[in-house]
């Protein structure tokens, strides 16, 4: 491989998945490879059972960080010109490592997605993901073939981004709550700044999508994500679909006053001054009508 990777798993409270996800990912890759595992405020002991592992770095933030700032600290502490950027619930199969890491030997690809699978054994597979309608939930795509595609979003749960690209446009946007939409955003930031987000079909990797999860999950949190995206990105008319679309949601006063107290009009002022491309471009692209 040309450049060089590091590896980066943010966790709380995983449990045995977390072993189990480094271990996997320990068995297909490179022995220089580096494993960062941030430990976001764990309270189950699972990060300290890895503490003997030769190879393994594990940093413990002083505060709770949520996925964004986690992967962004994740980032800042690792060296390598490739961050592969992994839930912790996750088994990447034998093979993935460089079909995924060629891909980025092209300057114009920020970020890269293997296909992703279901590690209960449930059937299907997803090659990047789009959005249907103004909801903006999550469709996953269908195989495009063998060869690396462009694809409007890729899954945040085992992505690779080319660090320059990264470190260009800022990283995560620390301004999204926990978890939720962080993905979508990063991949449409990616592609307004005039990079191109790809899926490497031959690449695969497994991931628990959970019924239940080992914290409580905030749903007024997840729905100010949502919000926030359309804020930094949208139109006038596609900010106004999406608020019209879930205004009737229990939880929506709670997201919206949410972002009423953020940076987010700030964060779009910054973001439109350096834009390649608008909104408008992107839903063309990828024919995604709802959002302009």
């Amino acid at each position: 491989m040309s450049l060089s990777v590091s590896v980066v798993i943010v966790t709380h409270n995983e449990g045995d998945n977390l072993r189990r996800t480094v271990e996997a990912t320990r068995a297909t890759v490179p022995d220089s490879t580096e494993i960062v595992v941030i430990d976001d405020a764990s309270t189950d002991g699972s990060a300290e059972r890895l503490e003997s592992e030769p190879g393994i770095v594990i940093e413990r933030p002083d505060r709770p960080l949520g996925i964004s700032a986690g992967r962004n600290h994740g980032a800042k502490r690792s060296s390598g010109e490739v961050i592969i950027f992994s839930d912790a619930h996750v088994q990447p199969l034998q093979g993935w490592f460089a079909p995924l890491v060629e891909a980025l030997d092209d300057p114009t690809v920020a970020e890269v997605t293997p296909a992703i699978s279901h590690l209960d054994g449930r059937p299907g597979i997803g090659y990047g993901f789009t959005w249907p309608d103004i909801s903006m939930r999550m469709k996953w795509l269908a195989a495009p073939g063998e060869r690396p595609v462009d694809v409007p979003f890729v899954c945040g749960c085992f992505l690779a981004v080319r660090r320059d690209a990264f470190d260009e446009v800022g990283g995560f946007d620390e301004g999204m709550y926990r978890w939720g939409s962080e993905d979508a955003e990063l991949s449409l930031r990616f592609w307004l700044s005039g990079y191109r987000c790809q899926v490497v079909p031959t690449a695969e990797a497994m991931h628990l999508f959970r019924d239940r999860f080992p914290y409580e999950v905030d749903h007024s949190g997840i729905l100010s994500n949502v919000l926030r995206l359309a804020v930094l990105h949208f139109g006038a008319v596609g900010i106004e679909r999406v608020v019209s679309h879930h205004a009737r949601r229990d939880v929506f006063a709670g997201a919206w006053t949410r972002l009423l107290d953020s940076d987010a009009w700030q964060r779009r002022r910054e973001l439109d001054s350096r834009r390649s491309h608008d909104i408008e471009w992107f839903a063309r692209k990828f024919g995604i009508d709802a959002i302009s």
